[in-house]
């Protein structure tokens, strides 16, 4: 890691889809990469990944770039890759300003 930018990663998937466990990790990414200086948050993820998408953007991500045939599955079909990212420092003003609660969209 450089400094400047973070990532976050997950399977997509399994038992605890839906449990929240994307939003906690991402809140706890988003405490770490203030502590650490990251200026911008990027996440990747399918475009089939709907719940992933909604969580992210819920917490202020935004697309940045769509990739075609970016990655492939099991079975060898091609799937394009959604590449989202967060400006870390305007969460940290945002944060500064009005609580944690405001800065993730919450409140």
């Amino acid at each position: 890691m450089d400094g400047a930018r973070g990532r976050t990663a997950g399977d997509g998937g399994g038992e605890l889809a839906g449990k929240g466990l994307g939003r906690l990790l991402t809140q706890e990414a988003f405490a770490n990469a203030l502590g650490l200086g990251i200026e911008k948050m990027i996440a990747q993820m399918t475009l089939d990944q709907k719940g992933a998408i909604a969580t992210f953007e819920g917490l202020g991500f935004r697309p940045e770039a769509l990739l075609r045939d970016q990655v492939k599955d099991r079975d060898g079909n091609k799937h394009d890759l959604l590449v989202l990212s967060h400006d870390v420092a305007r969460f940290e003003a945002v944060r500064s300003a009005y609580g944690v609660a405001e800065a993730l969209g919450g409140g």
